[in-house]
């Protein structure tokens, strides 16, 4: 085919470069709008890490000095937290992102239990503690990219996130 056959077969590629960098900039826009929740999606659908137990399977609830969900929203999660997830445009409302987490602890549970990071009936395959799927760097210091602000390790949150998920991850 020749190049003016060519021109009136596909005329808008020839109205603008290709490789310029409104042209990949605009095209990866688009693109990123398009892929991100989808792989958000995967990354959650992945399923539980091999450790965790089965549905059927009750975990082990041998943490006495497990902390209550109550605990866990009033030092990481509520506002003015390390993790202040419930801050607005992040997970808090007016304009949250993925879900929501309420001002209040109920909200901010049914939140995480909603989009996966946290799995009632089968709490140890909750996302929120695994090394490979937890969005807290925290717990995922390699692939985690929360708190936004703040991506550091936390070994105190993270050692009273796993011992409150092997205690049921109950909304106490």
């Amino acid at each position: 085919m020749t190049q003016r056959k060519l021109r009136r077969f596909v005329p808008s590629l020839w109205s603008r470069e290709l490789f310029s960098a409104s042209f990949v900039v605009a095209d990866m826009t688009r693109a990123m709008r398009l892929v991100a929740p989808v792989l958000a999606w995967f990354a959650l659908a992945c399923g539980p890490s091999s450790g965790s137990v089965g549905p059927d399977e009750e975990p082990e609830e041998d943490q006495p000095n497990a902390p209550r969900y109550s605990e866990l929203f009033g030092r990481y999660f509520a506002l003015g937290t390390p993790g202040h997830c419930a801050i607005a445009g992040c997970h808090g409302d007016p304009g949250h992102t993925v879900w929501r987490c309420g001002p209040t602890i109920d909200e901010c549970y049914a939140g995480m239990e909603q989009v996966g990071l946290i799995d009632s009936t089968n709490p140890r395959g909750s996302a929120i503690v695994d090394p490979r799927r937890s969005p807290l760097t925290w717990i995922n210091l390699a692939g985690g990219n929360m708190p936004l602000d703040a991506q550091s390790a936390n070994d105190a949150a993270r050692e009273a996130l796993r011992a409150w998920v092997a205690a049921g991850a109950k909304n106490d």
